[in-house]
């Protein structure tokens, strides 16, 4: 009688992903955990690999705040800055505003990690939950009809939606270029759709997977008229 035995094999992302982490990214785990230690439970704090956009969190801490897990992927805005950002000089951004999913404020600063050529590889990213702060400002200022502070007006400027969701950040990102164009779809002429479609592209829109077909429906375009468009540009 022939025995088959059979072996469940328990598969660990986490593990996997640090195994498989560069040198410049590694370090960075410990930082990672000393800030969660010092700034608490109100603060997430995020390790981003940048060589794998859509598996991109390796570790994360206070991983409520956003409802992200190791494994997902980058936001619109990191991915911006590693295209705006990769060939100059500049560290880290800091204090900007963001939202999570269920429209909570949040105090946003990236950390970019780079290598030996001076590539971004990486970034760290603390996204702190100020929503209750911002209420509490709010009745402050509803008692103080006169006095309006800089930083209570700043805080309703949101640069950055924190999601786990690749379609969703992907398409909130087209809608918000799209909208600063302020032109109709099926009225548009050769130079706004060339206009358009570059805006996309250096924001690596076109670097996610799905985002063509996005693309082509909100431009009313077909998907081989986008690829005709971005080789163009590239040309």
């Amino acid at each position: 009688m022939t025995i088959i035995y059979y072996y469940s094999i328990i598969f660990d992302l986490s593990n996997y992903l640090r195994i498989f982490l560069n040198q410049y990214i590694k370090k960075f785990i410990s930082i990672a955990d000393f800030l969660g230690e010092i700034l608490g439970s109100n603060t997430e704090i995020i390790l981003h690999d940048l060589t794998n956009y859509k598996h991109s969190i390796v570790h994360i801490i206070n991983g409520h705040i956003s409802n992200r897990k190791i494994g997902d992927s980058i936001t619109d805005l990191v991915l911006e800055f590693m295209l705006t950002e990769s060939k100059g000089n500049k560290q880290y951004i800091c204090n900007y505003n963001s939202k999570n999913i269920e429209g909570r404020l949040l105090y946003s600063s990236t950390y970019f990690i780079r290598d030996d050529s001076n590539k971004i590889v990486g970034a760290l990213c603390l996204n702190s939950d100020y929503h209750d702060v911002k209420k509490s400002l709010s009745f402050l200022t509803s008692l103080l009809p006169n006095y309006v502070d800089d930083k209570i007006i700043s805080l309703n400027n949101i640069k950055e939606n924190l999601s786990s969701d690749p379609q969703e950040l992907t398409l909130n990102k087209i809608d918000t270029i799209i909208n600063q164009f302020n032109i109709v779809p099926n009225r548009m002429t050769t130079e706004e759709k060339t206009e358009i479609i570059t805006a996309l592209d250096e924001c690596g829109i076109f670097n996610i997977r799905g985002s063509v077909q996005e693309v082509a429906k909100k431009l009313q375009m077909s998907e081989p008229s986008i690829y005709r468009y971005i080789k163009k540009i590239k040309s």
